[in-house]
């Protein structure tokens, strides 16, 4: 288990320093495409995909450090 944490622990630090990246400059990743061509939903732009996963990777990191944990029952 110790491993799965410091795994999360070390995805989600990288997964913050690319999001950060991404959002400050979004042409360092070109656009997705979904859909095939003519698709029904247009791709997020590049700023909200880079906040998604920044956000995924807080999340990441708070498991790792063990702060998402849930409590210990008495």
């Amino acid at each position: 288990m110790r491993v799965i944490r410091w795994a999360c622990l070390l995805a989600g630090v990288i997964g913050l320093l690319v999001s950060t990246w991404a959002f400050i400059d979004p042409s360092a990743f070109p656009q997705m495409r979904m859909g095939g061509v003519g698709g029904m939903v247009p791709p997020p732009s590049p700023r909200w995909r880079a906040a998604l996963g920044f956000l995924f990777s807080l999340l990441l990191v708070g498991y790792g450090t063990g702060k998402l944990r849930h409590r210990q029952l008495p």
